[in-house]
């Protein structure tokens, strides 16, 4: 598996991770309780159990690809960071410019 196949793969998993999530968030009373807490009549529901497990199961998947991905790809990944990072500080430089020749 090369790179670009293992970035497919992660942002899948990401993908995934973000429906349970989604998902569990939008049952009924979630984080309703006293301090933001789910109240337990919520988690003894079925369709929380559900969600929860669901849930818990894509984020195992995820770390784990995390794990093995930044250990295998860690040279593609940081080049890729940097590129980014470098993309980034050139956009902020020339929006900083054009604002002193639009006398901003």
């Amino acid at each position: 598996m090369d790179y670009t196949e293992a970035k497919k793969i992660k942002a899948e998993l990401e993908a995934a991770l973000d429906v349970a999530s989604k998902t569990l968030n939008a049952i009924p009373g979630v984080g309703s309780g006293a301090m933001g807490l789910t109240p337990d009549a919520v988690k003894f529901s079925t369709e929380y159990r559900v969600a929860k497990t669901a849930y818990e199961k894509a984020f195992k998947n995820m770390r784990a690809f995390n794990g093995w991905f930044t250990k295998t790809f860690k040279k593609e990944y940081l080049a890729e960071r940097r590129e980014r990072q470098k993309r980034m500080e050139e956009a902020g430089a020339a929006f900083l410019a054009s604002q002193k020749e639009n006398g901003q």
